[in-house]
């Protein structure tokens, strides 16, 4: 364990700043043992990234130990001893030439002189020389990318960032959804589209896009600024106020931040990577609650293209192939040859389910698939580099003249993003995808469409996309509760991590957490949650009595984790027929965390379950609470009389889902945790 020591420092409080790992390290309140331990491998990590040029770390710490706060002071104290080392380097490497002393006019009397006379026009390979030494300038410090799963979690590190003493050039990214100021352009479906048109349009063009050097100028985010250190919201307000554009702002701020703050498909996503301009060449990149990172690499190296969608693509190129025909005489043949393959496979797929056919084509079979459709590893470099000018064309906001769609360009790029993957290492990863085309129904809900053919390419190895990753970056800092085990999930990755960590929980288990295994029901029914037993309506109403019987005794909040979306649902039916539901609903509200949907959505649920214990902290003797309907996934509204029942709420979630990690459910938002497994 490493122990901290007390350091002299111009901080006023000395206590909190502390040699770990060798630099010095502030941190807001006296960290546990763990958060030591943590800090002590994260600055080893970067140490040994800088010594050998990449080390990666795979750090696992229970939710509620502090692990955000550890991460930003260690990494942004490494940071900080970094710029010191390199700024008395420099100072070092500019002392006068010593033979000055003794000879000065032969050595310019100590000075350095000018390689090229001030008057002299910088020549081309100068201007080049000087380009590479202002991007060096640039990266003089490795930038820190803190990557989460959600805005809302990023909201909750900004909120720990503004703790500690560290002040750097900072931006969070984010989409123009959360981002544009423009009244006449948020309010649409899709914003990203009416972004990029109004941009396009000379004449009316966007105001706030003119002004965004206002928002990013504006004093309140300059150096000790009330917004010096700000979260998505605080950039928005100071958009509204100048009437500038927020998120060109922000993509703005983040060219120089010492630390960006982004969701992490910004980092992981090749095709957002590239159109958010994020540059990971030599930096640290911390992702934070990456237990599912396999599953957003493989979704990064992946792409699914609807029948339809291509055909309009196909359409597209057909008319802008006059305006210039190399570029998309090209695609317009790509397009039209997988149209015909399309045409001519989807007949023959195979039967999966009712009104679902579908035929995978995995390794070499697929790459013949590919060269069926006239896609070969020999031409694919033509057809990249013609996709590459079609999408700049349409991105350009200078650009005049036509181009394609935004529709078409999320396509392209998505479908060479993909196949970039597939054909890249010279075909050696060829065996990590499967082609699949499904010919299915499409169906809103209950309601059945029409039929339609999917193409898909599934990477099924994350190793080929996180790979790039790390071999770009200095250093990769995976965190969560739930990494092990460790061996396995960074063989899956592909990367050999040199730092691993597995730290124990801050929480005495012995005083401070009651754990208990429940094997019979109130009316001693015997709660075995095995495949046989789950679909028993005898299990099912006793796990119904068990739950209400916790929720009557136990005050505040309450999480209840069901082994799968499938059966919390088929639970959640069954206590709605027989009347548990509403039993339930009378002793605490419940709330219920949807499958899929927008992350809007989740955060408005769990809005109301955070509202609703608020609630019932305040006192109000006698007094019937009323429980807003949400929608489907918050239960029917009921009344339940606060001096009669323990009151608060309960949060039915589903275990590794969008409630299992990453969220703040201290206090009385989690008096207890309820969890059964199928077994």
């Amino acid at each position: 364990m490493v122990k901290p020591t007390p350091v002299k420092c111009t901080n006023p409080d000395p206590k909190k700043s502390y040699h770990i790992g060798g630099i010095q390290v502030e941190f807001p309140y006296k960290p546990y043992g763990t958060q030591l331990a943590f800090m002590g491998r994260v600055i080893s990590t970067l140490d040994r990234a800088q010594r050998d040029g990449h080390c990666h770390a795979l750090l696992e710490s229970p939710t509620g130990t502090g692990k955000s706060l550890s991460l930003l002071c260690s990494t942004l104290a490494w940071q900080q001893n970094y710029k010191l080392k390199n700024q008395y380097a420099n100072l070092t490497h500019s002392t006068p030439n010593p033979e000055a002393i003794t000879d000065p006019l032969a050595h310019g009397g100590g000075f350095v002189p000018e390689s090229t006379p001030s008057s002299t026009e910088p020549t081309a390979a100068v201007e080049l020389a000087q380009k590479v030494a202002s991007n060096k300038k640039k990266k003089a410090v490795p930038k820190i990318y803190y990557a989460s799963r959600t805005h809302s979690q990023i909201s909750q590190v900004v909120s720990e960032f503004r703790k500690t003493t560290y002040r750097v050039p900072m931006a969070v990214l984010a989409s123009r959804k959360h981002y544009c100021t423009n009244v006449h352009v948020n309010r649409k479906e899709n914003v990203d589209e009416e972004c990029k048109l109004l941009l396009k349009d000379k004449e009316a063009g966007c105001l706030q896009f003119k002004n965004a050097n206002k928002v990013r100028g504006h004093p309140s985010l300059q150096k000790g600024g009330c917004h010096e250190v700000h979260d998505i919201e605080d950039l928005v307000k100071v958009g509204q106020v100048v009437k500038g554009c927020s998120y060109y702002a922000a993509r703005s701020m983040a060219d120089d931040a010492q630390l960006v703050f982004c969701p992490y498909n910004y980092i992981i996503n090749p095709v957002i990577r590239g159109a958010m301009e994020v540059d990971i060449i030599g930096a640290i990149l911390v992702l934070d609650e990456a237990h599912n990172i396999e599953d957003i690499a493989r979704d990064a190296g992946s792409v699914d293209v609807e029948e339809d969608v291509l055909q309009k693509l196909q359409t597209e190129l057909q008319e802008l192939c006059p305006v210039d025909p190399m570029i998309y005489q090209p695609l317009y043949e790509m397009a039209q040859d997988l149209l015909s393959w399309i045409e001519r496979r989807k007949n023959k797929l195979e039967k999966r389910e009712f009104q679902h056919y579908c035929s995978c084509w995995a390794g070499d079979k697929a790459l013949r698939e590919f060269q069926e459709a006239n896609i070969s590893q020999q031409c694919f470099p033509i057809l990249l580099d013609c996709a590459k000018q079609a999408i700049k064309a349409a991105t350009d906001t200078e650009a005049e003249g036509s181009h394609l769609s935004g529709m078409s360009v999320v396509l392209l790029e998505g479908l060479f993003s993909s196949l970039t993957y597939f054909f890249s290492r010279n075909g050696c990863q060829v065996s990590d995808f499967q082609l699949a085309l499904r010919r299915y129904v499409k169906r809103d809900g209950k309601k059945a469409g029409d039929w339609t053919c999917t193409l898909s390419l599934w990477c099924l190895n994350p190793a080929v996309v996180f790979k790039d990753i790390a071999d770009l970056s200095l250093s990769v800092i995976l965190t969560s509760g739930t990494l092990s085990p460790m061996n396995s999930f960074s063989s899956e990755l592909g990367v050999q991590f040199g730092t691993c960590l597995e730290a124990p929980h801050v929480v005495d288990v012995e005083s401070q957490v009651c754990v208990s295994v429940i094997s019979t029901s109130p009316d001693n029914y015997p709660l075995n949650a095995s495949y046989k037993t789950a679909d028993c309506y005898a299990f099912q109403d006793a796990l119904g009595k068990s739950l209400e019987e916790i929720c009557k005794i136990v005050p505040a909040g309450s999480l209840v984790f069901f082994p799968s979306y499938k059966l919390m649902e088929k639970l959640s039916n069954r206590w709605r027929e027989t009347g548990q539901w509403s039993r339930l609903n009378a002793r605490k509200p419940l709330f219920v965390e949807p499958r899929g949907g927008s992350q809007e959505d989740f955060d408005s649920i769990l809005k109301g379950y955070y509202d609703c214990i608020r609630r019932d902290k305040r006192p109000a003797l006698g007094r019937k609470r009323k429980v807003k309907k949400v929608d489907a996934n918050h239960l029917d509204g009921t009344e339940s009389t606060d001096n009669s029942e323990k009151g608060g709420a309960a949060f039915l979630a589903v275990c590794r889902g969008k409630v299992s990690e990453g969220i703040d459910f201290s206090d009385d938002y989690a008096r207890v945790v309820v969890s059964f497994r199928v077994v």
